[in-house]
C-alpha cells in the first residue's frame, strides 16, 4: 500500500471527547427542509460518530476500479456532497448551460454515474418538464421515490451506454475520479459525446485533489493515502484539472465553459462545512483501505484519526478543489 505515515498529530483533548458529526436525514434525497436540517447538522460542533461499521457493501463489477462503498450510508454521504457541489457552483448546472438549453421548455437529460439519483431528483424540482435518464454500474436508486420523469438503467461508461447515438440535449457526469483509470477517461468522454445530440451540451465535474504543502497534519495524511490508493489503481487524483484538455482532444466539441473552485474548509462557510463533512465521512467509509497507508493499526487509532481530521479541517487546514467543464457537441 506504499509508505506508511506514522506521524502523531495532536489536538486539544476537549476537541476529541464526545464530538461527532451528525449525519443528514435518513432519506436518500432531501427536501428543502431536510437540506436546511442537514446544513445545521454538518456544522454542529457536537456531532461526530466515529464508530467504524463492521462491514461495508461494495460493488462486485470486476472491470471497475471504483473503491468506495455502495451501501445506504454511502448514498447518504453522496447526497450531502451533492448539495455541497450545488452550493459551490450556485446550481446544478452552470449558467452557460441554461443560456443554451431551455430546460423550462423540456429537454432530454442524462446523468452518467447517477448513484441514488440525487442530482436528477434535484433537477426535477427545478425543471419538472424535462425527461431524465440515469445510469450506473449498480442500481442503488430508491424506486419508491422515483418520479415519472426519471428512468434508470444499468450502464457502464467503459462499455457502450444503453442509449442510441444523438439522444440527449444535456449529459452530466460528476465525480468519476475514483471510478476510472487515467487512460480510461478519453474513451469515457467520447462515449458521453456519442449519446449527446449535435448542438447538445456535456457538463463534467470532478475533483482536483492536490497534495497539501503542510505535511504534519491529519488532512495531509488523508490526502496522501488517497493519492497512494489512486496510484495503485492507475487513477489520477488530480483528473479534474485534466478534463478540459481531454475534452478538446476528443474533438467535435467547442468548450463553452471551464471553471475551477477552491473551497477552504477552515472558513466554515456552508459549502465548506458540507465538503469537510463529505471528505471526513468519505475517509471513514474507506478506512479499511486508507487506514493501513496512514499507519492506523486498529479501530482505536482509526477513530482517533477521524477526530483529528475533523478538528484539522475545521481549524487548521483543509480544502477541496473542483473543476467543471461544459462542452458543446458540434456535429
Amino acid at each position: 500500500m506504499g509508505n506508511r505515515l506514522t506521524k502523531t498529530y495532536s489536538i486539544p483533548r476537549e476537541n476529541i471527547e464526545n464530538k461527532h458529526i451528525r449525519e443528514p436525514p435518513s432519506t436518500r434525497v432531501m427536501t428543502d427542509f431536510e437540506q436546511t436540517s442537514y446544513t445545521e447538522s454538518t456544522s454542529s460542533e457536537s456531532a461526530f460518530d466515529t464508530t467504524i461499521p463492521p462491514q461495508r457493501e461494495f460493488h462486485q463489477v470486476q472491470q471497475s476500479t471504483y473503491w468506495l462503498p455502495k451501501d445506504d450510508e454511502e448514498q447518504l454521504r453522496l447526497t450531502g456532497q451533492h448539495f455541497a457541489f450545488k452550493e459551490t457552483f450556485g446550481g446544478n448546472v452552470m449558467p452557460s448551460v441554461t443560456e443554451l438549453i431551455k430546460f423550462d421548455n423540456g429537454a432530454c437529460v442524462l446523468d452518467v454515474g447517477c448513484g441514488s439519483g440525487a442530482w436528477i431528483m434535484d433537477m426535477i424540482s427545478d425543471y419538472p418538464n424535462c425527461d431524465y435518464h440515469g445510469c450506473d454500474i449498480v442500481d442503488v436508486v430508491n424506486t419508491d421515490m422515483m418520479p415519472k420523469q426519471f428512468t434508470f438503467k444499468i450502464g457502464n461508461i467503459l462499455e457502450t451506454l444503453p442509449y442510441e447515438d444523438n439522444t440527449f440535449d444535456f449529459v452530466h457526469m460528476r465525480l468519476m475520479i475514483f471510478a476510472l483509470r487515467e487512460d480510461e477517461w478519453p474513451g469515457a468522454i467520447k462515449e458521453l459525446l456519442r449519446v449527446t445530440k449535435p448542438g447538445g451540451l456535456v457538463q463534467i465535474v470532478d475533483a482536483n485533489i492536490e497534495m497539501p504543502t503542510k505535511q504534519d497534519d491529519a488532512f495531509y495524511r488523508s490526502v496522501y493515502a488517497v493519492h497512494q490508493t489512486c496510484a495503485q489503481r492507475s487513477q489520477n487524483p488530480r483528473i479534474g484539472g485534466e478534463i478540459e484538455r481531454i475534452v478538446r482532444e476528443a474533438g467535435n466539441t467547442n468548450i463553452i465553459d471551464s471553471q475551477f473552485r477552491f473551497n477552504d474548509t477552515t472558513t466554515k462557510t456552508n459549502s465548506a462545512k458540507k465538503l469537510a463533512w463529505s471528505w471526513i465521512n468519505g475517509v471513514k467509509s474507506t478506512i479499511s483501505v486508507l487506514g493501513p497507508v496512514i499507519g492506523l493499526e486498529n479501530e482505536y487509532e482509526q477513530r482517533n484519526f477521524l477526530r483529528e481530521l475533523k478538528y484539522c479541517m475545521e481549524n487548521i487546514s483543509g480544502y477541496f478543489n473542483v473543476n467543471v467543464v461544459v462542452a458543446q457537441k458540434i456535429a
